[in-house]
C-alpha cells in the first residue's frame, strides 16, 4: 500500500484520529495536513509505508501539538480527564481497532507501557468495558445483529424490554449503555421511553440519522441498526464520548 493509498482510504480514521486526541476538530485537521506533507516529500519512506507507518507519522505530529482552544473535551465526559497519550493509546486500541503491539510501534512505547495505559484508562471506564447493555423494542432480527457485534467485541445483552412494558430502565439491573430501537416512533416517544435511566444512550426512531443529541443522546438510523458495522462504530463512540 503507498502512503497516497493508504491516507485516502483512511482519511476519516486519521482526521478522527487527530481530532478526538487534541480536542479540536480544526486543529486535527491542520495536523493530518502537515503529517501528510511531511510523508509525501519522503521518498524513501514511501516506498516501505503502511498504515501503521501512516498513524506512527500522525502520532509523531501530534505529539508536539498543544490541546486546542476550541476543546472538544468539555462536551466528551470522562475523556476530558484523560491523559494526552491515554486518549491516543484507547483510540488505537479501542476506536481504531489496533493490537497493543501496533499502538506500541505507533507511539514510541513498549508493549507493556500500552498495556499498563489501557488497564489504568479501563479504571475509568470501569461501569461501560465491557459494556453491559440493555435493549428497549427492536425485533428479533434487531437483537440478533446487537448481539453478534457485542459478542464479537466481549460485550454483553444485560436485558431487554417491549416498548410498551411501561417499565423504568432505571428499576433494573444497571447498564452501561441503553438502546432504544423503537419504528414508528418520533423522537420524544423514544427519549420517554429511556425513563430515569441517567447513562449513555443510542436512539433510533423514524427519521433519525447518525447524530450526537446531547451529551448523553445518541441517535442512529432504523436501517443502520440493522447493520453490525455501523451500530458497533456507535456504540463505541457513545461508550467514549458521554457524560
Amino acid at each position: 500500500m503507498t502512503w497516497v493509498r493508504a491516507y485516502e482510504t483512511n482519511l476519516d480514521r486519521l482526521c478522527r484520529y487527530a481530532a478526538f486526541s487534541c480536542g479540536s476538530e480544526g486543529l486535527g485537521d491542520g495536523v493530518v495536513s502537515e503529517a501528510l506533507s511531511d510523508v509525501l516529500i519522503d521518498t524513501s519512506s514511501a516506498e516501505t509505508a503502511n498504515l501503521i507507518a501512516l498513524f506512527q507519522k500522525l502520532d509523531a505530529t501530534l505529539e508536539r501539538v498543544p490541546p486546542g482552544a476550541d476543546s472538544l473535551f468539555a462536551e466528551l465526559g470522562r475523556w476530558q480527564v484523560l491523559s494526552p497519550l491515554e486518549r491516543r493509546v484507547i483510540l488505537l486500541c479501542v476506536v481504531e481497532g489496533f493490537s497493543a503491539r501496533d499502538a506500541a510501534q505507533i507511539t514510541g512505547f513498549d508493549r507493556g507501557q500500552v498495556k499498563g495505559i489501557l488497564a489504568r484508562a479501563q479504571l475509568i471506564y470501569a461501569d461501560r468495558f465491557p459494556a453491559r447493555l440493555g435493549l428497549i423494542g427492536g425485533d428479533d432480527r434487531v437483537r440478533r445483529v446487537i448481539e453478534q457485534a457485542l459478542r464479537s467485541v466481549g460485550h454483553s445483552l444485560r436485558w431487554t424490554l417491549p416498548a410498551d412494558s411501561g417499565t423504568d430502565p432505571a428499576t433494573l439491573p444497571p447498564a452501561s449503555l441503553v438502546v432504544v430501537a423503537q419504528a414508528g416512533a418520533t423522537r420524544q416517544q423514544a427519549l420517554d421511553m429511556c425513563g430515569g435511566y441517567e447513562g449513555p444512550v443510542i436512539l433510533t426512531y423514524d427519521g433519525a440519522a447518525e447524530d450526537r443529541l446531547s451529551m448523553k443522546h445518541w441517535t442512529l438510523s432504523n436501517d443502520a441498526l440493522s447493520d453490525q458495522t455501523l451500530f458497533s462504530s456507535m456504540l463505541i463512540r457513545a461508550l467514549l464520548f458521554s457524560a
